[in-house]
């Protein structure tokens, strides 16, 4: 299967990438995202992380390999679950008793006896993994990806083999769990069908979704619930906090700047603290002078003109 092929096979179910952001436990994705791909074909920005990733799964693989000497082999394939042909799994690895091979055959998963997933963390993530020895410390988003793996080729269980700061290689089992599978196939369908299916969008889970999603207003207004208002709360609370940080800062500054003067740079022991450099000089052209002095007809300004939506502007307000 090409690259263009899988692209083109995962617009068409739901796979394990997506399943964390559809249960809205993903870090780096939320429902919306997921319908973006799936209705527009956006393939996800590839990160340095994730090509470093792509590049450390072979060798996470063999390791795996060598260290529990089971047979680790790779699927070339996106599988189907049987009955539910939109649920989807493309697997990093299959483990395969020796001297056998795993086949895909009508998008089924034939002769593997588990699933191989490798993952390359960030050390910073490491306490999320718990001890070697604690087999249910798995971060929950690559929990789901496994279970829902479990869940489309019905196999039992999925070890996760994470190199943690590519320096610490540790294993975990996630054993197959029909009550979570079952509820997350149920709410993978609901997305699918309702919504990627019947192209409604979910609705946005982040504030920059929000604004994308909503950007004018209706004139209408919202009573307030409990919740929103000890969301406003916190908001103002936030704010003042802020507030007097900002001031704080700005007096500081304003210290160090008026010791510095011309100078460039504050220093302990030869090493900079601060710099307070001048940058590269660039040229500003004032266009409104230019269009005057060059008698451009208004009739050439407003062919050129286009009309911008506003800015909506959260501001809180006092109570009084």
């Amino acid at each position: 299967m090409t690259h263009e092929e899988w692209l083109a096979a995962r617009r068409t179910g739901i796979g394990g990438s997506d399943i964390a952001a559809i249960l809205r436990i993903s870090p780096w994705r939320t429902p919306l995202d997921v319908y973006r791909d799936k209705i527009e074909g956006i393939e996800p920005p590839a990160t340095e992380a994730m090509q470093w990733g792509l590049l450390l799964e072979d060798l996470i693989a063999k390791e795996y390999s060598r260290r529990t000497g089971r047979k680790v082999q790779r699927i070339n394939a996106v599988l189907r679950r049987p009955g539910s042909e939109w649920a989807l799994a493309s697997l990093d690895r299959v483990i395969v008793p020796d001297g056998k091979r795993a086949l895909a055959v009508n998008n089924e998963l034939r002769g593997a006896e588990g699933v191989l997933e490798c993952k390359a963390v960030n050390a910073f993530t490491a306490s999320s993994w718990g001890r070697e020895d604690d087999p249910d410390a798995v971060p929950s988003h690559y929990a789901a990806q496994c279970m829902w793996y479990l869940g489309v080729t019905g196999l039992s269980w999925c070890d996760v083999a994470a190199l943690i700061g590519g320096q610490r290689l540790i294993v975990k089992r996630i054993q197959r769990d029909e009550e979570v599978i079952t509820a997350m196939l149920e709410k993978a369908k609901d997305f699918w069908f309702n919504h990627v299916v019947a192209r409604v969008p979910p609705e946005p889970a982040t504030a920059a979704e929000a604004d994308q999603a909503w950007p004018l207003d209706n004139g209408d207004s919202l009573e307030a619930t409990a919740d929103l208002l000890l969301a406003y709360s916190r908001a103002r609370e936030a704010r003042e906090l802020r507030a007097t940080a900002d001031r704080q800062y700005d007096a500081a500054v304003e210290q160090i700047k008026l010791a510095l003067g011309e100078r460039s740079a504050l220093t302990l022991n030869g090493r900079p603290l601060v710099l307070w450099r001048a940058s590269a000089e660039r040229p500003k052209i004032d266009y409104d002078a230019v269009i005057r002095e060059a008698a451009v007809p208004p009739d050439v300004i407003a062919r050129h003109t286009t009309i911008q939506p506003g800015i909506r502007r959260f501001i809180l307000k006092e109570q009084k």
